[in-house]
């Protein structure tokens, strides 16, 4: 059970509790009914992500929550015992904290017992106080106070609960730190606006910081005007690079770097042979074939590459240009919470393949996402021709919109009768042969132009009108004469001939959409409208059996929210769109990839942003001794601590952190036995297991 849904449950389970009018404070029958998971004895539950139940504190409501769970067997799963940074001096102390709270949950004989049933409330909170003080009387304070006593009783105890396996111990290959950086020019206007503000003594402050585009920033800026200078220099620059405006450039800029670096990686790819695509061929890590990883080691893996944000709306931002180079079947998203659309898309990305159906109808691809497949979405077009004739049509078959220049042109040009000219701002500079792609495009009475073969070159061909009539198209057309065809009845059916069988090109108005599945929907009894509705008696997307497709599936979308506990060993390259200075956390985000199960190094790579300005600009910004505009504050040549994952301002002084680097095995490091890292590495894992000892 990862903590996250017990904190989910949790918050179910007060709600429930608020409604009933439950005394928490009443007896552990009230308080156990509110939830499915209190009312059940487990055999063995299993919490991932752990660490998160230690960080929590005891008291809390959610920690109280899965305290409560019965259970026969307690497991905690985590990727570090404790959280927060190594180096706070803090850490220890709060880290046994957090050590007692996981005993607790264990139910450790000595220092988190708990009795068999919470019935008598007042006992079950003098245990857990008895737990606590003998914790900290025998383990806590000698073990801060630097007392050998302390740290055998804590050592012993976790050599009794916790299975550790670190990566030093199983050969994995050290990941590859890369810091890029990524020039974003401001527009030549922008900057003649700093300069006049600077230069100028009488200048216009509104129209400057309009020019600008911080005219809300007037207030704040205030006292920078008056300063004048490299002050004033520095806060335009500074206000500025906080703009949507400049935000967008930035988004662009990435998302071009991380196109060309995934392009440029998939070439060498081919170079280097291609992909090998059997799982069998690649050994788990390199104590299983010491030439993994050597220097004539060639990597064939398949590029997988994970573009990584702390912020929603920047991954979301970069996403819309990466749309525009890849395509969708080549992008998997991360970046909503519904478990199983989480576990379809990583699985799309992992494997290479999306499941689905194909409609019997309208022949589209439905995609599944987790939820049962029964009626088609995909959206099919009523139109009606010049003829008055009205019918169906895919989107595919829109050649484009017609413009006011066209509509102007055309012998029919009246207004509404056979439909409305598109507005070229509407498609917001796309052309007009872009009009199908999207419906957000879309208006009611829009005149459209479209390809009335059949079959057609990317469709199949339709049903007869025999096989519509014995599927029940005649009651079809009595449902939509009767609506006045404003209702959800239509059918897919043949085409009106034409008598030139030449003519390709039909113009009609746009009447309506919807999904394929309304249009074709079975008899029923509508409970709200009181009356019969449907009509559609032939197969449906429901009797279709669900089939897999192979794709070409190599980038995924991932919110930082939504990556807790992810197994992403197959992956090749993670592109972070922030820089990550807290190296615990830089740590959890890199051992997604860095972990049991990688076939060959992940190389993570920061993309920093630089703001370019022009050769003019930089020379006012030297004269001015300006302090933004110093390249010296750029960030490329940090380099990383392979074993810490601490960050330095250059490879030289990471190269000598590591000498002395106290998680450097081959290091010299003088090591803090009252450190609480030094007690878990003590720990070694457990002998391998040796099939038929």
């Amino acid at each position: 059970v990862p903590f996250a849904r017990i904190q989910q449950q949790h918050s179910h389970a007060r709600k429930r509790r608020a409604e009933d009018a439950i005394d928490l404070s009443g007896d552990s029958e009230s308080y156990t009914s509110s939830s499915p998971l209190l009312q059940l004895r487990w055999f063995r539950i299993v919490v991932d992500e752990g660490h998160e139940l230690g960080g929590n504190d005891a008291s809390s409501a959610v920690t109280m929550f899965i305290n409560g769970m019965g259970a026969e067997r307690r497991w905690v799963m985590s990727g570090t015992p404790t959280t927060g940074d190594e180096d706070r001096v803090d850490f220890t102390a709060k880290g046994l904290d957090q050590l007692q709270r996981l005993l607790f949950f264990l139910r450790h004989e000595s220092y988190g017992t708990l009795p068999e049933t919470m019935e008598r409330r007042g006992r079950a909170k003098g245990n857990k106080e008895q737990a606590k003080s003998a914790w900290e009387a025998r383990v806590k304070k000698p073990f801060l106070k630097k007392q050998s006593d302390g740290r055998k009783e804590l050592y012993q105890v976790l050599d009794e609960v916790m299975v550790m396996h670190k990566k030093e111990d199983i050969g994995l290959p050290k990941p590859i730190f890369k810091q890029s950086e990524v020039s974003v020019p401001v527009p030549p206007d922008i900057q003649s606006a700093m300069i006049d503000a600077v230069l100028s003594k009488d200048c216009d402050t509104t129209s400057i910081l309009s020019k600008i585009g911080i005219s809300d920033r007037h207030q704040m800026l205030s006292r920078a005007f008056h300063a004048g200078g490299s002050t004033l220099f520095d806060a335009l620059v500074s206000e500025y690079l906080r703009t949507d405006s400049f935000q967008t450039l930035v988004d662009e800029a990435q998302a071009n770097f991380i196109i060309d670096g995934i392009k440029r990686e998939r070439l060498e790819l081919e170079d280097r042979g291609g992909a090998i695509l059997d799982g069998t061929t690649a050994p788990i890590t390199a104590a299983t074939d010491p030439t993994r990883f050597s220097e004539n080691w060639i990597d064939r893996r398949p590029i997988k590459a994970v573009v990584y944000s702390n912020s929603h709306n920047n991954l979301l931002d970069v996403a819309e240009y990466l749309y525009e180079s890849f395509d969708s079947s080549q992008i998997a998203e991360m970046m909503e919470s519904r478990i199983e659309q989480m576990s379809y898309e990583l699985g799309r990305f992992r494997h290479g393949y999306k499941e689905g159906k194909n409609c019997p109808i309208c022949g589209a691809w439905n995609e599944y996402t987790g939820s049962k497949l029964t009626s088609c979405s995909n959206r099919l077009v009523e139109v009606e021709d010049m003829e008055d004739n009205t019918y169906l049509i895919e989107p595919e078959r829109i050649i484009r919109a017609v413009g006011q220049v066209e509509f102007n042109s055309s012998n029919n040009r009246v207004v509404g009768r056979h439909g409305n000219p598109v507005e070229m701002d509407r498609l917001q500079g796309a052309p007009l042969t872009k009009y199908g792609l999207s419906q957000k495009h879309w208006r009611v009475g829009d005149r459209l132009c479209i390809d009335s073969r059949d079959p057609h070159p990317l469709l199949r061909k339709r049903w007869s009108e025999e096989k519509w009539a014995a599927y029940g198209s005649a009651k079809c057309v009595e449902l939509a004469e009767s609506d006045g065809y404003e209702g959800k009845d239509n059918y897919l059916g043949p085409l009106p001939n034409d008598e030139d069988e030449s003519s390709r090109e039909v113009m009609v108005k746009l009447k309506k959409w919807q999904p394929c599945g309304r249009f074709h929907s079975r008899p029923r009894w509508d409970t709200r409208r009181k009356k019969n509705v449907g009509w559609y008696k032939g197969p449906t997307l429901e009797d279709v059996e669900m089939r897999a497709q192979k794709e070409d599936t190599f980038i995924l979308l991932l919110d930082a929210s939504l990556s807790h506990g992810l197994d992403l060993s197959f992956v090749t390259h993670m592109f972070l769109l922030e820089p990550i200075d807290d190296a615990a956390l830089l740590e959890q985000v890199t051992s997604r990839a860095h972990r049991l199960g990688c076939t060959g190094p992940v190389t993570i790579e920061t993309i920093h942003v630089w703001h370019q300005m022009d050769s003019a600009t930089k020379q006012v910004a030297k004269q001015l001794a300006s302090t933004v505009q110093d390249e010296a504050r750029k960030r490329t040549s940090k380099a990383v601590c392979d074993h810490c994952y601490r960050s330095f301002d250059s490879i030289e002084k990471a190269d000598e952190h590591e000498l002395t680097c106290d998680r450097n095995p081959d290091g010299n490091a003088v090591v803090d036995p009252y450190h609480l890292s030094s007690v878990y590495r003590a720990i070694r894992p457990p002998a391998p297991m040796i099939v038929g000892a």
